[in-house]
């Protein structure tokens, strides 16, 4: 599946976060002008995301494609903007396409005996899959907080059947 590529407005940064955890390329900038963000959106061919009424009539009159989010509910805009794209599910995580939540860099999958240095000990003890960026080198490993974003997923999807 060809997954879409987004930019993300400064004041989404959780939705940005989530949309790279669930595998989307996704860039976010706090700092960004609005001709900036079209710009690359531009460039990129990547769909902007806004919940921002100025920028996004900026963006179309600038013959650009974005999508401006409905309301304030992570949930919705969520499900709103993958359906918007097409898309019918998504995959729990960590899946082949989770990027990083900092930098949104690919992860690879470590050796759990090449981390022993790079983690808490109880949680080495307790994990089995170690994951770090290949750009900021940021280490992730399964936890509550993968339990929790999974969750968060199955209720997107049973919204994205409807």
């Amino acid at each position: 599946m060809d997954y879409p590529r987004f930019i993300v407005d400064c004041m989404l940064g959780h939705i940005a976060k989530k949309l790279r955890i669930m595998g989307f390329d996704t860039e976010f900038w706090l700092d960004a002008g609005d001709d900036f963000l079209i710009n690359k959106s531009m460039d990129e061919q990547k769909l902007l995301v806004t919940r921002d009424v100025g920028l996004y009539l900026k963006l179309s009159k600038s013959g650009r494609n974005g999508l401006l989010l409905p309301n304030d509910d992570e949930v919705e805009n969520l499900v709103f903007i993958l359906k918007s794209c097409d898309i019918k599910h998504i995959d729990p995580v960590p899946n082949v396409n989770t990027r990083c939540t900092i930098c949104n860099g690919t992860l690879t999958k470590l050796d759990k005996t090449m981390a022993t240095d790079l983690i808490p000990e109880k949680v080495y003890k307790r994990i089995s899959t170690i994951y770090k960026c290949s750009k900021c080198s940021k280490i992730y490993w399964d936890g509550t907080h993968v339990e929790n974003i999974n969750i968060l997923i199955d209720n997107i999807n049973n919204l994205l059947v409807q």
